[in-house]
């Protein structure tokens, strides 16, 4: 019964992220968790910690929050990725075409070229 409840509980919450304004990072840590298996949460606050441009005002509370609370956010988790994996990452992230538009608008594919997301990238 609770399995059953679990399941209702993730498949709602799921559909709701998915039709919803959850922002740059999720669209961008589809990437890192397809290749490099990263957790889905962890994967958000690595790219987060780097989304000045998009939140600036959230990502300096954020850093002050990882600063109090002693938090290790991992670094470097793409250095030595080959340009395949990068372009995998990519590819995986620009599918998430309804996150990016809620994101970004209509226009996200003008801002949210391929190589401003491997700079992105880069720098995880």
């Amino acid at each position: 019964d609770s399995d059953d409840k679990l399941m209702m509980a993730s498949y709602a919450g799921g559909m709701s992220i998915a039709y919803s304004q959850v922002g740059v990072a999720h669209a961008v840590s589809y990437g890192l968790s397809y290749l490099l298996g990263t957790k889905h949460g962890i994967g958000n606050c690595i790219v987060f910690n780097h989304l000045e441009e998009y939140y600036p005002e959230g990502v300096k509370e954020f850093k002050l929050m990882v600063e109090k609370n002693n938090i290790d956010i991992p670094k470097n988790i793409c250095a030595g990725l080959s340009d395949a994996d990068f372009n995998k990452m990519i590819d995986v992230s620009l599918g998430m075409k309804p996150l990016w538009e809620n994101a970004l608008g209509k226009d996200w594919e003008k801002q949210m070229t391929r190589e401003k997301l491997r700079l992105l990238y880069e720098k995880l």
